[in-house]
């Protein structure tokens, strides 16, 4: 009785092997030819090219969105007109820039600590503090304070809101 059952089950198996097998026998009997032709590599060597000419920038920003065409050839050296020499520039000291708001004072220990706002931010200063670099507290006082700038300029802040 087992091997009744067993028969059709070693059939199965006998046949699967050999249908298994039958695509190696064909792949031996292909040509070289096919062979090479179904063995293609994923990236084709022939194609790349090394260290000849300049790379074209790209067509597009691939960070921002929008179609854009295909660039402008760059102007090359011969192209450009030819431009005189220029005079160095003098540069000037950078005016007193300094958005500042004074809310206030607190006394502590004989020293007046100010309250001011430089750009959304609260901050506590007294005299000597820098409240950007190169802007330093020269005078605090209950009602304004006195800041100095790059250049030596000096600006005068006055308190601001309710008064007592």
């Amino acid at each position: 009785m087992r091997t009744e059952r067993l028969a059709p089950v070693l059939a199965v198996l006998c046949l699967a092997a050999s249908l298994a097998s039958s695509p190696q026998e064909t792949r031996a009997k292909k040509t070289p030819e096919q062979a090479a032709r179904e063995a293609k590599p994923i990236i084709r060597k022939d194609l790349l090219v090394f260290g000849k000419g300049q790379i074209p920038p790209p067509r597009r920003d691939i960070f921002r969105p929008g179609y854009y065409g295909a660039p402008a050839s760059a102007p090359t050296m011969a192209m450009r007109p030819a431009s005189k020499p220029q005079a160095p520039k003098v540069e000037e000291p950078p005016a007193f820039v300094l958005n500042l708001t004074y809310v206030g004072s607190v006394r502590s220990g004989g020293k007046i600590v100010a309250l001011v706002i430089r750009d959304g931010q609260t901050m506590p200063v007294a005299e000597g503090d820098e409240v950007v670099p190169g802007y330093k507290v020269v005078r605090v006082t209950p009602d304004e304070i006195e800041v100095e700038g790059p250049n030596s300029e000096r600006k005068t802040f006055s308190r601001q809101g309710d008064r007592p």
